[in-house]
């Protein structure tokens, strides 16, 4: 599989995670965007990870994975978000998300089941709107 691709962004980075990553995918992921990070001198970012079509990767990228977080944390990133396209996927991240403390600034989004994902992802990491939060249905107009 080709190695995830990180795009710069008005908010920070964008991160196309296809596939399956195997430990060497990740760790060569990892060091181009940690450049672009350490360029910031510091300035808080967001990140969107666009992991629709990854499936289960092996526990050496999971772990490498979890780290490369940490270290992002410690830089300066304030919010994530992380799309997949399967609740099957979904249900465990955002349970170990909730045991760890990751949810804080983390949130996770099915591309299957809701079609404003992208919105929602990048209202959160921008505006701190949580996606997983009921929204108040619209006020009709008069």
């Amino acid at each position: 599989m080709p190695v995830p691709q990180s795009v710069i962004t008005d908010y920070g980075f964008r991160v196309h995670a296809p596939g399956y990553i195997t430990p060497a995918d990740a760790r060569a992921w990892f060091e181009d965007l940690r450049g672009r990070v350490l360029a910031l001198d510091g300035r808080p970012f967001g990140l969107l990870m666009d992991s629709r079509t990854q499936r289960s990767n092996p526990p050496d990228t999971q772990e490498f994975i979890r780290t490369a977080m940490a270290w992002l944390r410690e830089q300066g990133l304030e919010r994530s978000a992380v799309v997949l396209d399967s609740t099957v996927a979904l249900i465990p991240l955002l349970r170990a998300a909730k045991s760890t403390g990751v949810y804080a600034y983390e949130r996770y989004l099915d591309a299957e089941k809701d079609t404003q994902w992208e919105q929602k992802a990048e209202d959160w990491i921008v505006r701190g709107i949580d996606p997983d939060l009921t929204q108040p249905p619209a006020k009709p107009s008069r």
